[in-house]
């Protein structure tokens, strides 16, 4: 059943006139610091002990993060301000990745 079915959505849900999607942005988030805390405790292998897969959930996770944070920035007016922003950090995380 889709969660749509229960009835009008409320403030921060898709759908709502208040801050739409900021609870699934939330959602999501939460979901991609679990498996990065599984891959920590793992100490990056791609297997967790109970066999998940933890580099295809990464995968998942993180797509699912990217599309949240998108539907989220647009769906607010937030885009070209955010957009900005990240696009600067990227250049910041990527000087520091190459300092080392």
């Amino acid at each position: 059943m889709d969660d749509r079915d229960f009835g009008p959505a409320g403030p921060y849900e898709i759908g709502s006139s208040t801050w739409p999607g900021l609870a699934k942005l939330a959602e999501e988030a939460g979901e991609l610091v679990q498996i990065l805390a599984k891959l920590v405790g793992a100490s990056g292998r791609d297997t967790y002990y109970d066999g998940t897969d933890l580099r295809a959930r990464l995968v998942e996770e993180c797509g699912d993060l990217l599309a949240a944070v998108t539907f989220f920035t647009e769906t607010n007016a937030l885009g070209p301000a955010v957009d900005a922003r990240a696009r600067a950090k990227l250049e910041l995380f990527r000087r520091w990745h190459a300092e080392g």
